[in-house]
């Protein structure tokens, strides 16, 4: 059995339910409202018929009995009129219709207006009037209320059979609008079942309505161009890769078997293990690279003070090594005490790779020049070199992750395209930017600012 619980099941219950309440809360006001104002129209007749009964009834002489007709030109019928003495609350006169009531029994009320019930005539309105001329006294007039009930009940009836309906329609034109809005959602659903790493192509059509479903939909197209660029930044690692860790395997496999096929002096083997030796370290430097790839991008920021000159110049003498291989000379064209609150890993993995790029690309017996300070709220690290330089379009791609130029590749530097993707991935960490300055085969000077949070 599916229990996965429909969205536009949910949606409907809920828009049902609320528009239900909506509809049971207007329709109890509005037919208090109608009943209110029917009532009304009935008290402000009645007062006209008491008012004309009054003026009618002024002529007479105190004795006389006056029978007031049945049928009157006023607003509402039947009529009933009937005028009480003061003293004994007897029927002075009386239309032809009219009910027995005990009058004392509702001028303790204090109301001018009675909503009541009678045996005969059911729920009855009244609307007592004092006089004083030509005697003391009250008029009282009265009429069945069972027309404006009537009329009450039958727009309760119609509400009754309209509300549903118009329930219903309401659901159908939800359910309509419902649709219109989950189809994108169903698309991108159908389109996120249908991806697969094989197949990245899928990308779903852009509404032209500028509204939460475009922006979801442009979120999914953007997920999978990034999805399909990580997929072919993964296939050109895995081809670098293979490639790299193919050549030192397979010189060091050469010159084993060579070592082992015939007797050779102790020259030759030291010589072999002196070839194995530089091999191994490559590939040690390449793996160190990955890891430090690796740990970088789920490297939790953990601040401590740095003191940067002194961490710079620990990396330089990691690194003077390289440079003494190939004549280098690493200068220190301006540097002053300059301290950070920042992570040491992040750091080490800036100056390293910075470094250790320029050594790799410099020319033999060439100068870096280094510069670490501050300037306004920055700390400046500048490294410049006079290496084979980096093309203008090279420069947009240098920062990715596995991006080799062409240049490096042809000229055979070792490296593996990471280094400066660690970089930005650790400025972006602290906080920081890096900018280019090349000229080709003149050099380059790397700027890296950060912001310093000590001010």
């Amino acid at each position: 059995m599916n229990n996965k619980e429909n969205l536009k099941t949910i949606v409907l219950w809920w828009l049902g339910t609320f528009i239900a309440l909506i509809l049971i809360i207007f329709n109890t006001i509005f037919y208090q409202m109608l009943k209110y104002s029917f009532y009304d129209k009935v008290k402000n007749s009645l007062i006209i018929i008491s008012n004309n009964v009054k003026e009618h009834f002024s002529t007479p002489s105190i004795n006389q009995v006056v029978t007031i007709p049945q049928r009157l030109d006023y607003p509402i019928s039947p009529v009933m009129v009937a005028v009480f003495g003061a003293k004994n609350m007897n029927v002075i006169a009386k239309s032809v219709l009219f009910m027995d009531i005990k009058l004392e029994n509702y001028l303790n009320s204090n109301q001018n207006f009675i909503i009541t019930y009678n045996k005969e005539y059911g729920k009855i309105a009244i609307y007592i009037t004092k006089i004083i001329a030509p005697i003391k006294g009250y008029i009282v007039v009265a009429t069945p209320m069972y027309r404006v009930d009537m009329k009450l009940q039958d727009i309760f009836i119609k509400m009754l059979i309209l509300n549903p309906i118009l329930l219903i329609l309401l659901l159908l034109g939800a359910n309509l609008i419902i649709d219109r809005i989950l189809n994108p959602i169903k698309e991108i659903t159908k389109a996120a079942n249908e991806i697969s790493i094989g197949d990245l192509d899928r990308i779903i059509p852009i509404p032209l309505q500028n509204d939460e479903i475009k922006d979801l939909v442009v979120a999914f197209n953007s997920m999978v161009i990034r999805l399909r660029n990580g997929i072919d930044m993964i296939h050109r690692f895995n081809s670098d890769v293979s490639h790299e860790l193919r050549t030192p395997l397979t010189v060091l496999k050469g010159e084993m078997e060579l070592a082992l096929r015939k007797e050779r002096d102790i020259e030759y083997y030291k010589d072999v293990l002196k070839k194995s030796l530089k091999e191994i370290d490559y590939l040690i430097e390449m793996v160190e690279e990955m890891l430090m790839f690796s740990k970088i991008d789920s490297e939790v920021e953990q601040k401590e003070n740095i003191n940067l000159d002194e961490f710079l110049l620990k990396v330089v003498s990691k690194l003077s090594f390289k440079a003494k291989s190939k004549n280098i000379k690493i200068e220190f064209e301006k540097t002053e005490p300059v301290e950070i609150k920042s992570n040491p890993f992040l750091i080490n993995a800036i100056f390293i790779n910075i470094i250790d790029n320029a050594i790799k690309y410099s020319k033999e017996n060439s100068i870096i020049k280094i510069s670490l300070y501050k300037k306004d709220e920055n700390i400046i690290f500048e490294v410049m070199d006079t290496g084979i330089g980096i093309k203008k379009e090279d420069l947009k791609n240098i920062m990715d992750r596995f991006y080799r130029s062409d240049e490096s590749r042809n000229r055979n530097i070792k490296g593996f395209g990471l280094g400066l993707s660690i970089v930005k991935k650790a400025l972006d960490t602290i906080g920081g930017s890096i900018k280019f300055d090349s000229i080709v085969d003149k050099g380059t000077i790397v700027t890296i600012k950060i912001k310093d949070k000590n001010e």
